[in-house]
Protein backbone atom coordinates (compact mmCIF):
# COMPACT_ATOMS: atom_id res chain seq x y z
CA UNK A 1 0.00 0.00 0.00
CA UNK A 2 1.07 3.42 -0.95
CA UNK A 3 0.37 7.11 -1.27
CA UNK A 4 0.17 8.31 -4.28
CA UNK A 5 -1.03 12.22 -5.63
CA UNK A 6 -2.14 12.98 -8.82
CA UNK A 7 -3.00 15.95 -10.89
CA UNK A 8 -3.19 17.04 -14.99
CA UNK A 9 -1.11 19.58 -15.91
CA UNK A 10 -2.74 22.44 -17.72
CA UNK A 11 -1.12 24.57 -20.53
CA UNK A 12 -1.90 28.26 -19.58
CA UNK A 13 0.27 30.96 -18.31
CA UNK A 14 -0.53 30.39 -15.07
CA UNK A 15 0.10 33.33 -12.59
CA UNK A 16 1.60 33.56 -9.11
CA UNK A 17 -0.66 33.54 -6.52
CA UNK A 18 -0.58 32.24 -2.62
CA UNK A 19 -3.28 29.58 -1.77
CA UNK A 20 -4.74 29.50 1.31
CA UNK A 21 -6.78 27.61 4.08
CA UNK A 22 -4.44 24.35 5.12
CA UNK A 23 -2.60 25.09 1.97
CA UNK A 24 -0.75 28.08 3.44
CA UNK A 25 2.15 28.63 0.85
CA UNK A 26 4.53 31.48 2.56
CA UNK A 27 5.73 32.37 -1.08
CA UNK A 28 3.68 32.70 -4.24
CA UNK A 29 4.00 30.08 -6.61
CA UNK A 30 2.83 29.57 -9.84
CA UNK A 31 1.30 26.27 -9.98
CA UNK A 32 -1.25 25.35 -7.35
CA UNK A 33 0.67 21.35 -7.23
CA UNK A 34 3.04 23.24 -5.27
CA UNK A 35 1.00 23.99 -2.49
CA UNK A 36 -0.96 20.63 -2.68
CA UNK A 37 2.20 18.21 -2.53
CA UNK A 38 4.16 20.84 -0.21
CA UNK A 39 1.62 20.02 2.13
CA UNK A 40 -0.02 16.41 1.91
CA UNK A 41 3.17 14.87 0.56
CA UNK A 42 6.03 16.61 2.62
CA UNK A 43 6.36 13.49 5.08
CA UNK A 44 5.62 10.95 2.12
CA UNK A 45 8.61 8.23 1.54
CA UNK A 46 10.39 6.70 -1.29
CA UNK A 47 7.70 3.63 -1.19
CA UNK A 48 5.28 7.21 -2.25
CA UNK A 49 4.11 8.14 -5.84
CA UNK A 50 3.71 11.73 -7.12
CA UNK A 51 2.21 11.38 -10.72
CA UNK A 52 1.93 14.82 -12.88
CA UNK A 53 -0.16 13.81 -16.28
CA UNK A 54 0.71 16.06 -18.95
CA UNK A 55 -0.31 16.23 -22.61
CA UNK A 56 2.58 17.47 -25.54
CA UNK A 57 1.64 20.41 -24.86
CA UNK A 58 1.65 20.74 -21.17
CA UNK A 59 5.00 19.45 -20.98
CA UNK A 60 6.47 21.63 -22.85
CA UNK A 61 4.67 24.51 -21.51
CA UNK A 62 4.74 23.88 -17.89
CA UNK A 63 6.65 20.74 -17.11
CA UNK A 64 9.53 21.96 -18.89
CA UNK A 65 11.45 25.34 -17.72
CA UNK A 66 10.81 28.37 -20.26
CA UNK A 67 7.96 26.89 -22.06
CA UNK A 68 5.46 29.93 -23.05
CA UNK A 69 6.52 32.51 -25.92
CA UNK A 70 6.02 36.43 -24.94
CA UNK A 71 4.60 37.88 -28.26
CA UNK A 72 5.32 41.38 -27.66
CA UNK A 73 8.99 40.55 -26.49
CA UNK A 74 9.06 38.10 -29.50
CA UNK A 75 11.37 35.48 -26.88
CA UNK A 76 10.52 32.63 -24.55
CA UNK A 77 9.96 33.82 -21.11
CA UNK A 78 12.50 32.62 -18.30
CA UNK A 79 10.11 30.76 -15.87
CA UNK A 80 10.18 27.54 -13.69
CA UNK A 81 8.34 24.65 -14.93
CA UNK A 82 6.57 22.46 -12.40
CA UNK A 83 9.02 19.88 -12.90
CA UNK A 84 11.93 22.11 -11.33
CA UNK A 85 9.64 23.08 -8.71
CA UNK A 86 8.59 20.16 -7.42
CA UNK A 87 12.42 18.77 -7.79
CA UNK A 88 13.37 21.60 -5.32
CA UNK A 89 11.17 20.79 -2.96
CA UNK A 90 13.54 17.76 -1.90
CA UNK A 91 10.98 15.23 -0.99
CA UNK A 92 12.21 12.11 -1.48
CA UNK A 93 8.68 10.33 -2.53
CA UNK A 94 9.41 9.90 -6.66
CA UNK A 95 8.01 12.51 -9.11
CA UNK A 96 6.64 11.06 -12.59
CA UNK A 97 5.48 12.38 -15.51
CA UNK A 98 3.30 10.49 -17.60
CA UNK A 99 1.72 11.57 -21.10
CA UNK A 100 -1.08 11.48 -22.14
CA UNK A 101 -3.74 12.40 -25.53
CA UNK A 102 -5.52 15.67 -25.75
CA UNK A 103 -8.73 13.76 -25.16
CA UNK A 104 -9.83 15.18 -28.42
CA UNK A 105 -11.80 11.37 -29.50
CA UNK A 106 -13.28 8.66 -27.56
CA UNK A 107 -10.07 6.49 -28.70
CA UNK A 108 -7.64 9.13 -26.85
CA UNK A 109 -10.60 9.18 -23.66
CA UNK A 110 -10.12 5.74 -23.06
CA UNK A 111 -6.27 5.67 -23.61
CA UNK A 112 -6.36 8.26 -20.71
CA UNK A 113 -8.72 6.18 -18.26
CA UNK A 114 -6.54 3.64 -19.14
CA UNK A 115 -2.95 5.20 -18.27
CA UNK A 116 -4.73 6.36 -15.00
CA UNK A 117 -5.69 3.00 -13.68
CA UNK A 118 -2.25 1.74 -14.75
CA UNK A 119 -0.70 4.37 -12.52
CA UNK A 120 -2.11 3.09 -9.47
CA UNK A 121 -1.48 -0.50 -7.82
CA UNK A 122 -3.06 -2.60 -5.02
CA UNK A 123 -4.46 -0.86 -1.88
CA UNK A 124 -3.37 2.58 -2.93
CA UNK A 125 -4.31 5.81 -0.76
CA UNK A 126 -4.98 8.63 -3.68
CA UNK A 127 -5.16 12.37 -3.37
CA UNK A 128 -6.43 13.81 -6.73
CA UNK A 129 -5.86 17.67 -7.76
CA UNK A 130 -8.30 18.59 -9.97
CA UNK A 131 -7.24 21.79 -10.83
CA UNK A 132 -5.62 21.96 -13.65
CA UNK A 133 -7.30 19.02 -15.36
CA UNK A 134 -9.48 20.37 -18.62
CA UNK A 135 -12.78 19.52 -20.44
CA UNK A 136 -13.99 15.97 -19.26
CA UNK A 137 -11.06 15.18 -17.91
CA UNK A 138 -12.08 15.86 -14.66
CA UNK A 139 -15.05 13.34 -14.50
CA UNK A 140 -13.33 10.90 -16.61
CA UNK A 141 -10.32 10.50 -13.76
CA UNK A 142 -12.99 9.97 -10.63
CA UNK A 143 -14.64 7.91 -12.34
CA UNK A 144 -10.69 5.61 -13.04
CA UNK A 145 -10.78 6.18 -9.37
CA UNK A 146 -14.23 4.73 -8.69
CA UNK A 147 -13.28 1.56 -10.79
CA UNK A 148 -9.62 1.26 -9.57
CA UNK A 149 -11.70 0.94 -6.19
CA UNK A 150 -13.47 -2.43 -6.88
CA UNK A 151 -10.68 -4.03 -9.56
CA UNK A 152 -7.43 -2.61 -7.49
CA UNK A 153 -8.93 -1.53 -3.65
CA UNK A 154 -7.57 1.97 -3.91
CA UNK A 155 -8.97 4.55 -1.31
CA UNK A 156 -9.46 8.22 -2.49
CA UNK A 157 -7.95 10.05 0.30
CA UNK A 158 -8.94 13.79 -0.73
CA UNK A 159 -9.94 15.64 -3.87
CA UNK A 160 -8.63 19.63 -4.05
CA UNK A 161 -9.20 22.28 -6.14
CA UNK A 162 -7.49 25.65 -6.40
CA UNK A 163 -10.09 28.35 -6.76
CA UNK A 164 -7.93 30.36 -8.68
CA UNK A 165 -10.81 32.46 -10.78
CA UNK A 166 -12.42 33.74 -7.10
CA UNK A 167 -9.49 36.14 -7.70
CA UNK A 168 -11.24 37.46 -11.33
CA UNK A 169 -9.72 37.59 -14.85
CA UNK A 170 -6.34 36.35 -15.37
CA UNK A 171 -5.66 40.71 -16.20
CA UNK A 172 -7.22 41.47 -12.70
CA UNK A 173 -5.03 39.25 -11.20
CA UNK A 174 -1.71 40.32 -13.23
CA UNK A 175 -2.76 43.99 -12.28
CA UNK A 176 -2.55 43.12 -8.69
CA UNK A 177 0.36 43.04 -5.87
CA UNK A 178 1.56 39.60 -5.92
CA UNK A 179 0.70 39.59 -1.83
CA UNK A 180 -3.21 40.16 -2.66
CA UNK A 181 -3.46 37.22 -4.98
CA UNK A 182 -4.87 34.89 -2.40
CA UNK A 183 -6.84 32.02 -3.76
CA UNK A 184 -8.57 28.84 -1.89
CA UNK A 185 -8.33 25.45 -1.80
CA UNK A 186 -11.54 23.59 -1.90
CA UNK A 187 -11.72 20.54 -0.53
CA UNK A 188 -14.24 18.05 -2.77
CA UNK A 189 -13.60 14.77 -0.87
CA UNK A 190 -17.25 15.17 0.83
CA UNK A 191 -18.17 14.88 -3.04
CA UNK A 192 -16.69 10.85 -3.43
CA UNK A 193 -17.82 10.10 0.04
CA UNK A 194 -21.41 11.15 -1.35
CA UNK A 195 -20.67 8.79 -4.32
CA UNK A 196 -19.79 6.30 -2.03
CA UNK A 197 -22.83 6.59 0.47
CA UNK A 198 -25.48 6.77 -2.73
CA UNK A 199 -23.77 3.28 -3.93
CA UNK A 200 -24.08 1.57 -0.33
CA UNK A 201 -27.63 3.06 0.38
CA UNK A 202 -28.96 1.75 -2.99
CA UNK A 203 -26.97 -1.82 -2.44
CA UNK A 204 -28.80 -1.75 1.30
CA UNK A 205 -32.37 -0.60 -0.20
CA UNK A 206 -32.29 -2.84 -3.11
CA UNK A 207 -30.34 -5.93 -2.32
CA UNK A 208 -30.84 -5.31 1.11
CA UNK A 209 -27.07 -5.84 1.70
CA UNK A 210 -26.01 -3.00 4.60
CA UNK A 211 -22.25 -4.18 4.88
CA UNK A 212 -20.72 -1.47 2.68
CA UNK A 213 -23.34 1.49 4.23
CA UNK A 214 -21.94 0.23 8.02
CA UNK A 215 -18.03 0.15 6.67
CA UNK A 216 -19.05 3.45 5.45
CA UNK A 217 -20.27 4.72 8.40
CA UNK A 218 -17.56 3.05 10.92
CA UNK A 219 -14.24 4.33 9.22
CA UNK A 220 -15.72 7.72 8.65
CA UNK A 221 -16.50 8.11 12.21
CA UNK A 222 -13.51 6.64 13.21
CA UNK A 223 -11.67 9.35 11.58
CA UNK A 224 -13.65 12.28 12.74
CA UNK A 225 -13.55 10.67 16.25
CA UNK A 226 -9.62 10.27 15.99
CA UNK A 227 -9.58 13.68 15.01
CA UNK A 228 -11.90 15.46 17.46
CA UNK A 229 -10.95 12.89 20.46
CA UNK A 230 -13.94 11.44 20.53
CA UNK A 231 -16.15 14.88 21.33
CA UNK A 232 -17.57 14.89 17.90
CA UNK A 233 -21.12 14.00 18.14
CA UNK A 234 -22.19 13.39 14.26
CA UNK A 235 -19.17 11.47 14.42
CA UNK A 236 -20.91 9.14 17.11
CA UNK A 237 -24.08 9.20 15.56
CA UNK A 238 -23.04 8.12 12.23
CA UNK A 239 -21.07 5.54 13.75
CA UNK A 240 -23.93 4.07 15.82
CA UNK A 241 -25.67 3.99 12.40
CA UNK A 242 -23.25 1.52 10.71
CA UNK A 243 -23.36 -0.97 13.70
CA UNK A 244 -27.27 -1.05 13.76
CA UNK A 245 -26.89 -1.18 9.89
CA UNK A 246 -24.54 -4.42 10.56
CA UNK A 247 -26.52 -5.62 13.05
CA UNK A 248 -29.78 -5.56 10.76
CA UNK A 249 -28.44 -7.33 8.14
CA UNK A 250 -26.33 -9.83 10.23
CA UNK A 251 -29.80 -10.49 11.85
CA UNK A 252 -31.39 -11.28 8.23
CA UNK A 253 -28.50 -13.10 7.27
CA UNK A 254 -28.72 -15.52 10.16
CA UNK A 255 -32.64 -15.58 10.73
CA UNK A 256 -31.94 -13.98 14.35
CA UNK A 257 -35.76 -14.48 15.01
CA UNK A 258 -35.61 -13.16 18.76
CA UNK A 259 -33.64 -9.80 17.53
CA UNK A 260 -35.89 -9.03 14.85
CA UNK A 261 -37.70 -6.03 16.67
CA UNK A 262 -34.57 -4.63 18.39
CA UNK A 263 -32.38 -5.07 15.55
CA UNK A 264 -35.26 -2.93 13.22
CA UNK A 265 -36.15 -0.80 16.24
CA UNK A 266 -32.90 0.97 16.64
CA UNK A 267 -32.26 1.00 13.26
CA UNK A 268 -34.57 3.29 12.47
CA UNK A 269 -33.74 5.05 15.96
CA UNK A 270 -30.18 5.76 14.60
CA UNK A 271 -31.24 6.64 11.09
CA UNK A 272 -33.44 9.33 12.60
CA UNK A 273 -30.81 11.04 14.30
CA UNK A 274 -28.20 10.80 11.69
CA UNK A 275 -31.68 12.39 9.37
CA UNK A 276 -31.32 15.40 12.03
CA UNK A 277 -27.73 16.24 12.19
CA UNK A 278 -25.94 19.23 10.73
CA UNK A 279 -24.41 17.50 7.64
CA UNK A 280 -24.32 18.17 4.27
CA UNK A 281 -28.03 18.74 2.65
CA UNK A 282 -27.45 15.89 -0.35
CA UNK A 283 -26.48 13.75 2.87
CA UNK A 284 -29.60 13.89 5.04
CA UNK A 285 -32.40 12.12 2.29
CA UNK A 286 -30.53 9.17 2.29
CA UNK A 287 -30.64 8.58 5.95
CA UNK A 288 -33.87 9.31 5.46
CA UNK A 289 -34.79 6.90 3.21
CA UNK A 290 -33.14 4.26 5.26
CA UNK A 291 -35.51 5.35 8.01
CA UNK A 292 -38.60 5.29 5.50
CA UNK A 293 -37.51 1.80 4.72
CA UNK A 294 -38.15 0.40 7.55
CA UNK A 295 -41.42 1.99 8.46
CA UNK A 296 -42.59 -1.41 8.10
CA UNK A 297 -41.07 -2.82 11.26
CA UNK A 298 -43.53 -1.41 14.06
CA UNK A 299 -41.97 -3.00 17.56
CA UNK A 300 -44.16 -6.22 17.63
CA UNK A 301 -42.97 -9.19 17.33
CA UNK A 302 -45.32 -10.92 14.59
CA UNK A 303 -45.65 -7.95 12.79
CA UNK A 304 -42.04 -7.22 12.88
CA UNK A 305 -41.58 -10.81 11.63
CA UNK A 306 -43.66 -10.43 8.86
CA UNK A 307 -41.84 -7.26 7.85
CA UNK A 308 -38.85 -8.89 7.96
CA UNK A 309 -40.10 -12.08 5.65
CA UNK A 310 -41.28 -8.92 3.35
CA UNK A 311 -37.89 -7.78 3.06
CA UNK A 312 -36.66 -11.25 2.69
CA UNK A 313 -38.90 -11.51 -0.40
CA UNK A 314 -37.85 -8.02 -1.10
CA UNK A 315 -34.27 -8.96 -1.49
CA UNK A 316 -34.28 -12.35 -2.65
CA UNK A 317 -33.30 -14.08 0.84
CA UNK A 318 -35.61 -16.91 -0.34
CA UNK A 319 -34.25 -19.77 2.24
CA UNK A 320 -34.04 -16.84 5.27
CA UNK A 321 -37.48 -16.11 4.25
CA UNK A 322 -38.84 -18.92 4.48
CA UNK A 323 -37.06 -19.84 7.71
CA UNK A 324 -37.85 -17.15 9.47
CA UNK A 325 -41.87 -17.30 8.16
CA UNK A 326 -42.49 -20.57 9.34
CA UNK A 327 -40.53 -20.22 12.73
CA UNK A 328 -42.42 -17.03 13.90
CA UNK A 329 -45.71 -19.33 13.13
CA UNK A 330 -44.56 -21.23 15.58
CA UNK A 331 -43.59 -18.12 18.07
CA UNK A 332 -47.03 -16.67 17.74
CA UNK A 333 -48.87 -20.11 18.16
CA UNK A 334 -47.13 -20.51 21.19
CA UNK A 335 -47.42 -17.25 22.74
CA UNK A 336 -51.20 -17.12 21.69
CA UNK A 337 -52.20 -20.49 24.39
CA UNK A 338 -49.68 -19.00 26.82
CA UNK A 339 -46.40 -20.93 26.42
CA UNK A 340 -43.09 -20.22 25.80
CA UNK A 341 -42.09 -19.82 22.34
CA UNK A 342 -37.79 -19.94 23.47
CA UNK A 343 -39.06 -23.66 24.76
CA UNK A 344 -37.32 -26.11 22.07
CA UNK A 345 -39.57 -29.12 22.67
CA UNK A 346 -43.12 -27.15 22.88
CA UNK A 347 -41.93 -25.82 19.33
CA UNK A 348 -41.69 -29.01 18.50
CA UNK A 349 -45.16 -29.54 19.11
CA UNK A 350 -46.50 -26.80 17.56
CA UNK A 351 -44.59 -27.73 13.98
CA UNK A 352 -46.51 -31.65 15.09
CA UNK A 353 -49.72 -29.60 15.96
CA UNK A 354 -49.90 -28.11 12.33
CA UNK A 355 -48.87 -31.64 10.45
CA UNK A 356 -51.47 -33.19 12.87
CA UNK A 357 -54.52 -30.42 11.54
CA UNK A 358 -53.23 -30.87 8.20
CA UNK A 359 -53.53 -34.94 8.50
CA UNK A 360 -56.64 -34.48 10.47
CA UNK A 361 -55.21 -36.42 12.90
CA UNK A 362 -57.06 -34.39 15.90
CA UNK A 363 -59.40 -37.48 17.57
CA UNK A 364 -56.36 -39.78 16.71
CA UNK A 365 -53.70 -38.99 19.41
CA UNK A 366 -52.20 -42.41 19.12
CA UNK A 367 -51.17 -41.68 15.65
CA UNK A 368 -49.22 -38.27 17.15
CA UNK A 369 -45.28 -38.13 17.18
CA UNK A 370 -43.51 -37.92 20.23
CA UNK A 371 -43.49 -34.98 21.97
CA UNK A 372 -46.59 -34.04 20.75
CA UNK A 373 -48.08 -37.54 22.00
CA UNK A 374 -46.39 -36.95 25.32
CA UNK A 375 -47.72 -33.65 26.02
CA UNK A 376 -51.40 -34.17 24.83
CA UNK A 377 -52.60 -30.91 26.64
CA UNK A 378 -50.30 -28.42 24.78
CA UNK A 379 -50.84 -30.13 21.42
CA UNK A 380 -54.78 -29.83 21.86
CA UNK A 381 -54.75 -26.04 22.64
CA UNK A 382 -52.31 -25.19 19.43
CA UNK A 383 -54.61 -27.26 17.58
CA UNK A 384 -57.60 -25.50 18.73
CA UNK A 385 -55.58 -22.45 17.83
CA UNK A 386 -54.64 -23.76 14.12
CA UNK A 387 -57.77 -25.04 13.32
CA UNK A 388 -59.60 -21.13 14.62
CA UNK A 389 -57.52 -19.80 11.31
CA UNK A 390 -58.99 -21.37 8.68
CA UNK A 391 -56.41 -22.24 5.95
CA UNK A 392 -53.60 -21.91 8.37
CA UNK A 393 -52.54 -25.52 8.38
CA UNK A 394 -52.18 -25.82 4.59
CA UNK A 395 -50.21 -23.10 3.84
CA UNK A 396 -47.34 -24.65 6.87
CA UNK A 397 -47.60 -27.16 5.14
CA UNK A 398 -46.61 -25.82 1.42
CA UNK A 399 -44.56 -23.55 3.19
CA UNK A 400 -42.81 -26.48 5.12
CA UNK A 401 -42.28 -28.71 1.95
CA UNK A 402 -40.17 -25.45 0.22
CA UNK A 403 -38.14 -24.83 3.57
CA UNK A 404 -37.40 -28.73 3.49
CA UNK A 405 -36.07 -28.70 -0.36
CA UNK A 406 -34.05 -25.72 0.43
CA UNK A 407 -32.64 -26.37 3.47
CA UNK A 408 -31.48 -29.55 2.67
CA UNK A 409 -30.13 -28.64 -0.48
CA UNK A 410 -32.50 -29.86 -3.38
CA UNK A 411 -30.96 -33.76 -2.12
CA UNK A 412 -33.98 -35.53 -1.00
CA UNK A 413 -37.55 -36.37 -2.15
CA UNK A 414 -38.08 -34.74 -5.60
CA UNK A 415 -36.73 -31.74 -5.30
CA UNK A 416 -36.99 -28.59 -7.59
CA UNK A 417 -34.60 -28.40 -10.46
CA UNK A 418 -32.38 -25.42 -11.14
CA UNK A 419 -34.87 -24.72 -14.10
CA UNK A 420 -37.77 -24.10 -12.25
CA UNK A 421 -36.20 -22.88 -9.09
CA UNK A 422 -37.88 -19.37 -9.26
CA UNK A 423 -40.57 -21.01 -7.73
CA UNK A 424 -39.01 -20.72 -3.97
CA UNK A 425 -39.44 -16.87 -4.57
CA UNK A 426 -42.79 -17.08 -6.19
CA UNK A 427 -44.29 -19.45 -3.17
CA UNK A 428 -41.87 -17.00 -0.57
CA UNK A 429 -44.41 -14.39 -1.94
CA UNK A 430 -47.85 -15.94 -2.04
CA UNK A 431 -47.13 -17.56 1.07
CA UNK A 432 -46.73 -14.28 3.17
CA UNK A 433 -49.73 -12.58 1.39
CA UNK A 434 -51.70 -15.59 2.80
CA UNK A 435 -50.36 -16.44 6.27
CA UNK A 436 -50.46 -12.47 6.64
CA UNK A 437 -54.01 -12.15 5.53
CA UNK A 438 -54.86 -15.33 8.02
CA UNK A 439 -53.16 -14.25 10.56
CA UNK A 440 -53.53 -9.96 10.69
CA UNK A 441 -57.25 -10.07 9.84
CA UNK A 442 -58.41 -12.45 12.86
CA UNK A 443 -56.76 -10.23 15.32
Amino acid sequence: MSRVYISFLGTNDYVECRYLDEFDTPEPVRFVQEATIGNICRDWGPGDRITIFTTTDAEKKNWEDNGHYDKDNKRYKECKGLKRCLEELKYTAPIANVHIPDGHSTEEMWDIFQKVFDSLNERDEVVFDITHALRSIPLLAIVVLHYAKILKRVSLKGIYYGAFEALGSIADVRARPVEERRAPVLDLTDLDKLMDWTMATDRFLQGGDARSAAALAKAEAERELKKTRGKDEAAKAIRSLGCGLEDFSKMLYTCRGREISKASTELKRRAKECRNLKLPKPFRPLFGMIEKRLEAFKGDSLLDGLAAVRWCVDHNLVQQGFTILEEILFSHTLSRVGLDPSDTRLRDVASQAYTIVNRNLDDNPAEWKSPARDEEEYTRRMIKFVRGHENLSGAVASLRDRRNDLNHAGLIGEPVSLHGADVFAEDLKRRLVSIEAILTGGF
